[in-house]
């Protein structure tokens, strides 16, 4: 009696976890990869929606060239509303769960908040905190009309371009829906984004450099991508990259090392009500060309080494004075306080923009050379 009651109750227990959680099937989802949110007439918001094309094992073993996404364009006065319009184009619901990337273009971003215009994207449960942003030099949903150059869509495409941008050239930083919410919600509330243009002299690609900054969500300036490199270093968040040495003379070439590592700590100083910030480097570099340097002692190197950190201090103050000028503290110095003392920063925080620009920063940089590469220390030529 005790096992049959047993083998009953084990079968009730199962029953509730038997089948699929949804009864959504496939056929019946688009999947989308990747979103441009445009400003539109009438105050509209025009959302482009990219979405994956699946391709059956016939149309693979055929080799046909259909395109791997298409675009739908809805608009409305919500971001919400204007979603929920894509089954009619389309005859699917949208699924979101494997967004890539939003692309904002730069009308939307100065106008809206930023925070309010993706509440929906932060709030929904399909939508991952992974995504990827970024902000658009003109029209962002004439960016999506670009095939790719090696991915499958053209979402993939900006998700991998500025992933690269980022580790292999600090020109732009990876960041995500969730590193943007919380920024905004920060103690400054300053925030960026990655930046995405056409190219000027291609059309058909576009290049992901240079960064938006906001202020109280909105875009307010952009960072060249000449100046990004001094921003990641400061904020410790440098990952590779190259800095160039003029060669003297004048004669236009350049003598360049890559960056292998880097890391800096940044710590705010107060000495009454004037504020001061102490920011120490250390880089591990590698000579990358030589073309006016023979290095054969030492002291040689250490010439080099000594060249390369002057270029580095040049690029760190040039951001500081951008930032500074702009009023942006995209650095993080009043997080930083606000960790170390909140009650400081209650004090601070009134006027902090105004208090930014007047701060001092005090920065020591020690590079190591570590490798010459696979030759000897001397110029090819």
């Amino acid at each position: 009696m005790k096992k049959w009651m047993l083998r009953l109750f084990v079968l009730c227990s199962l029953l509730p976890l038997s089948g699929c959680w949804s009864k959504f099937e496939l056929t019946e989802r688009g999947f989308v990869m990747g979103v441009a949110l445009d400003q539109g007439e009438n105050g509209d918001i025009e959302i482009l929606t990219q979405i994956y094309r699946p391709s059956s094992a016939q149309t693979i073993s055929s080799a046909t060239t259909n395109a791997s996404s298409i675009n739908i364009k809805t608009n409305d006065q919500s971001v919400m509303e204007a979603i929920r319009d894509i089954p009619i184009h389309l005859g699917r619901k949208a699924q979101w769960s494997h967004l890539r990337v939003i692309i904002i273009g730069e009308k939307l971003a100065r106008s809206n908040n930023l925070g309010h215009l993706l509440d929906l994207f932060y709030r929904d449960h399909e939508p991952r905190g992974s995504i990827s942003l970024m902000i658009a030099k003109g029209n962002a949903g004439k960016l999506f009309m670009k095939k790719p150059l090696i991915e499958q869509t053209t979402a993939q495409q900006f998700l991998r371009t500025k992933e690269s941008s980022y580790i292999t050239s600090a020109k732009t930083i990876d960041n995500t829906l969730l590193d943007l919410m919380l920024q905004l919600r920060g103690a400054s509330g300053d925030a960026m984004v990655a930046y995405v243009y056409e190219d000027k002299d291609a059309k058909d690609i576009f290049s992901a450099a240079g960064l938006a900054l906001l202020k109280k969500g909105k875009l307010k300036v952009v960072i060249p991508a000449s100046k990004v490199e001094g921003l990641l270093m400061l904020r410790n968040d440098y990952r590779s990259g190259v800095i160039e040495v003029k060669c003297p003379g004048g004669n236009g070439e350049n003598e360049t090392a890559e960056i292998l590592s880097l890391q800096a700590k940044t710590k705010p100083i107060f000495k009454g009500e004037q504020i001061s910030v102490n920011t120490e480097i250390q880089a591990d570099i590698a000579i990358g060309e030589l073309k006016c340097t023979n290095i054969n002692t030492y002291g040689m190197e250490q010439q080099f080494v000594k060249k390369v950190e002057d270029e580095i201090l040049k690029q760190l103050n040039s951001t500081i004075k951008f930032l500074q000028s702009n009023q942006m503290d995209v650095i993080g110095i009043a997080d930083k306080i606000y960790r170390a003392n909140p009650r400081k920063w209650e004090q601070l925080k009134e006027g902090w923009d105004e208090r930014f620009s007047e701060i001092t920063f005090n920065i020591k940089l020690k590079l190591r050379l570590v490798t010459s590469g696979t030759i000897s220390s001397k110029p090819a030529g």
